[in-house]
């Protein structure tokens, strides 16, 4: 599986931002903002979005959602 580490190595992952913005159901002006956020993604966007990575087989570190305890 593969780790992916930065914000944008996510959005790429999951196709680009129209694809996130389909995928949390946000607009793409919205998306395009986190990744360059301290946080990177809203911590509401965490599930699904981490179980869109892991159906592309990959993963990333919950802390670019601002989750902590779950690495």
């Amino acid at each position: 599986m593969r780790r992916l580490a930065t914000a944008k190595a996510v959005v790429d992952h999951l196709g680009g931002l129209s694809k996130v913005a389909a995928l949390t159901d946000t607009s793409i002006n919205t998306a395009k903002n986190w990744p360059g956020r301290a946080g990177a993604f809203p911590a509401t966007t965490y599930v699904v979005m981490s179980r869109a990575l892991r159906r592309r087989r990959a993963t990333a570190d919950p802390r670019l959602w601002g989750m902590r305890g779950l690495e």
